[in-house]
């Protein structure tokens, strides 16, 4: 009965992910380590979405698929996510550059899901996919000084 209760709820969410309404699972509470297991497909799918539409469009849909994915974040046995030194210099107290990095995170350990990825790696990663962002002017984020300079540097 659990297992149906749970595939239930994993399938529910995954319609909902797939139609790009956050709302329900922004205060989703997993219940159980498999949980998180069970939602790293509709985490995934959360994290691209970040990183394929503007920051200007949908902001509610975005913000809540920003806390779905660090409730999901908090809470993994599968994975250790750290917030380094390089990582606040990076995003510079943006809250909005600061969600898309947590999103990065996510989608650098889930895209490799099969490697052992250390924090330097992550790291990496991600502010080669976050800079990618900021650097199309259509996405309409402000970058912070040194993603300024990473796009600079780039060209």
């Amino acid at each position: 009965m659990k297992k149906l209760f749970l595939f239930t709820v994993v399938y529910l969410l995954a319609i909902n992910i797939q139609a790009q309404n956050f709302e329900e699972l922004a205060d989703y509470k997993f219940d159980s380590e498999e949980s998180y297991e069970t939602a790293e497909p509709q985490v995934l799918k959360a994290a691209n979405y970040l990183f394929e539409s503007p920051a200007n469009v949908t902001q509610i849909k975005r913000l809540n698929a920003v806390r779905y994915i660090i409730n999901w974040m908090q809470g993994t046995p599968d994975y250790t996510f750290e917030i380094s030194k390089n990582a606040t210099d990076l995003t510079k107290g943006n809250s909005d550059l600061l969600g898309l990095y947590m999103a990065a995170m996510t989608k650098v350990v889930l895209d490799d899901s099969d490697k052992s990825l250390n924090t330097d790696e992550i790291y990496k990663r991600s502010e080669e996919l976050l800079v990618t962002y900021c650097e199309n002017p259509e996405n309409h984020i402000k970058p912070s000084r040194k993603i300024k300079k990473l796009i600079k540097n780039r060209g």
